[in-house]
C-alpha cells in the first residue's frame, strides 16, 4: 500500500514538474519574441535619430544657420 502511495505521489509530482517546464518554456519563448521586438524597434530609432542628425548638421553650420534665418526676412 504504501509503495502504490510513492508511485502515485512520483507520477504525480513528475507530472507537475513537466507541466510547470513546458509552460515556462512558452513564457521563455514569448519573452524571447517581444524581445526581439524591442530590439528592432531600438535600431529603427538610433537608424531615425541618425537621419536626423545629418539634417541638422547643416542648419548648425555657420552658412546653413544664415540661410535659414535669410529665409525668414521679410
Amino acid at each position: 500500500m504504501v509503495s502504490a502511495g510513492a508511485s502515485v505521489l512520483a507520477a504525480t509530482t513528475i507530472g507537475v514538474l513537466a507541466w510547470k517546464y513546458r509552460g515556462l518554456q512558452e513564457e521563455h519563448e514569448e519573452l524571447q519574441t517581444k524581445h526581439e521586438g524591442l530590439l528592432s524597434m531600438a535600431a529603427g530609432l538610433v537608424v531615425q535619430l541618425a537621419e536626423s542628425t545629418a539634417e541638422n548638421d547643416y542648419l548648425k553650420s555657420a552658412t546653413g544657420a544664415s540661410k535659414t534665418l535669410k529665409s525668414y526676412d521679410c
